[in-house]
């Protein structure tokens, strides 16, 4: 049975999205090296971004924090979390929320990890370092 609550029958748009969706395919965007065997490759929605993250094996997100609220949620291999006084082993399947400002940082295990990462607000600084990667100036 579906929830009428939830999907309501009664739908109304003007045609308008205010931008025009995306689909991509998360591991074949375009990326940058953010630490040694860590590398991001966000993808930007206008008030929420996702970052697909991959780890090679024992690679560190070093500690760092930042005014944008994170959940990261991992797909594959382990990843030990910290976020503020505490840690945590997380495997597929496991999300964590880092709230704004609070440091945390990330390794993986023997057999790495991949992750998705959201931000909100997006972290529009992702745009100065893709771009720095790249060798190019930000749009």
């Amino acid at each position: 049975m579906v929830n009428r609550d939830y999907f309501k029958e009664a739908i109304t748009w003007n045609g308008d999205a205010g931008y025009p969706p995306a689909f991509e395919k998360m591991p074949q965007l375009a990326g940058f090296e953010a630490a040694p065997g860590v590398v991001l490759r966000p993808f930007w929605g206008e008030r929420l971004m996702a970052s697909y993250v991959t780890f090679a094996a024992h690679a560190e997100a070093p500690l760092h924090q930042h005014d944008q609220e994170q959940l990261s949620f991992v797909i594959s291999g382990t990843l030990t979390f910290t976020v503020g006084h505490e840690s945590r082993e997380m495997g597929a399947g496991d999300i964590v929320s880092v709230p704004p400002g609070v440091p945390h940082a990330a390794k993986a295990g023997p057999s790495g990890a991949v992750a998705i990462d959201m931000f909100s607000p997006p972290r529009e600084g992702f745009r100065e370092l893709m771009a720095a990667s790249q060798g190019v100036s930000p749009s």
